[in-house]
């Protein structure tokens, strides 16, 4: 009976090692993502008194005011619907959710309570602190990483610092980007959701595609065969909508390999 337990809890340790290694990689990556405040830089307040700025978490259309309608009508012409000006992707607490249940499970089993079991709760409770805080936004142009922070007069969207990793906004163009999925392959349809963002795009200077997972990505051989294109690797926890980052890349013409 011993030698059976102690199989089973081989067997249990084989399955969280590769499990903690998805997570590991998303430890390692989401410091890129990580702001870091600066005093310089204005933030991106949302008013909710003003009609014209308003958005909702998916959708965001500049309202046309009856008045408007009114003279247009006059006109004989209808006015187009005009394109979204600001779209905020929603948050989604099922990572944070996977991993303190796995974590809190994996802390009832013994030997793993004391190694595993601590690591995934506290990756739980990371994934839980950076949905609540961070926002990935998409406006005419551009795919950006901002902070949120809620108020009496409703939220404000702030610009954070440059990328720790490899310098530079944590905005890149949409046309740049032209490689993204979403892993394990499959998920995002399912009812738990992926667990890591993938996106890849040239706006970076070259001289830091090679940092991070970069320099596997990037592979002379993968290249020159002609199955992989040079780029900057970038991985984020799907802290956000998964389904919603799917149908804006697609909105905006990002490709897809």
């Amino acid at each position: 009976n011993i030698e059976c337990h102690n199989k089973g809890i081989m067997m249990k340790t084989r399955r969280c090692t590769l499990f903690c290694l998805v997570a590991l990689l998303a430890v390692a990556t989401i410091k890129a993502f990580v702001p870091v405040p600066t005093a310089r830089r204005p933030a991106l307040a949302i008013d909710h008194s003003a009609p014209q700025q308003q958005f909702t978490p998916s959708s965001s259309r500049i309202p046309t005011t009856a008045l408007q309608n009114f003279f247009s009508g006059l006109g004989g012409q209808k006015e187009e619907a005009p394109e979204p000006r600001l779209t905020v992707i929603d948050p989604d607490f099922r990572v944070a959710a996977l991993f303190l249940a796995i974590g809190g499970a994996l802390d009832t089993i013994p030997y793993i309570q004391l190694t595993l079991g601590p690591l995934v709760t506290a990756l739980g409770v990371l994934f839980l602190v950076q949905t609540f805080r961070l926002r990935f936004i998409f406006d005419q142009s551009a795919f950006e990483l901002v902070t949120v922070s809620s108020d009496e007069e409703g939220e404000t969207l702030g610009r954070p610092g440059e990328n720790i990793i490899v310098g530079g906004e944590n905005r890149w163009a949409t046309s740049s980007i032209f490689n993204y999925d979403f892993f394990p392959e499959g998920w995002i349809d399912g009812p738990v959701g992926p667990i890591l963002v993938y996106f890849k795009e040239d706006q970076t200077p070259s001289s830091s595609w090679n940092e991070g997972p970069g320099k596997m990505a990037n592979d002379p051989e993968k290249v020159a065969a002609g199955v992989a294109r040079p780029g900057q690797v970038h991985f984020f926890p799907a802290v956000a909508n998964a389904q919603q980052l799917r149908e804006e890349f697609e909105k905006r013409g990002c490709k897809k390999i």
